[in-house]
């Protein structure tokens, strides 16, 4: 399988990598890793969140800012060829993968991420959607 290239962000986490001394890039480096796991936790659990509360017919703000969350996250991660903008940055301060998928899950299930992501999505928003026509007919 090929490596995609960035579209965008290498253009930004190039330079950014090239003014951190090479002595500080191991602790640049775990900083980005932590932030990264961080906000793929979020968003995952966002996602989750999102598809609950379209299984449990509860549309609400909860559901909608962790839409906003992931629908934002999924739309950046599209725009950049499918790359998380921190992967770049990563692999640059010298990480071999820049991906938090593949350094905690499996590599069946850190391949399939986007697929499973998207489709959370998908259904929470069909439930949702069915939820609110559901209240407007009543």
């Amino acid at each position: 399988m090929s490596k995609r290239r960035p579209v965008w962000s290498d253009r930004l986490t190039v330079p950014l990598a090239a003014h951190v001394p090479p002595r500080r890039r191991p602790a640049a480096l775990r900083a980005i890793r932590i932030f990264h796991t961080a906000a793929f936790l979020v968003i995952s659990a966002c996602i989750a969140l999102f598809a609950w509360d379209g299984i449990r017919n509860r549309p609400g703000r909860r559901a909608g800012l962790a839409a906003i969350v992931a629908v934002a996250e999924s739309l950046t991660y599209a725009s950049n060829n499918q790359v998380c903008p921190l992967t770049p940055l990563a692999e640059e301060l010298g990480a071999t993968s820049g991906t938090v998928t593949d350094i905690y899950l499996p590599r069946v299930v850190s391949e399939r991420v986007p697929v499973l992501g998207v489709s959370a999505l998908l259904i929470g928003a069909t439930l949702h959607v069915l939820a609110i026509r559901g209240r407007r007919l009543r």
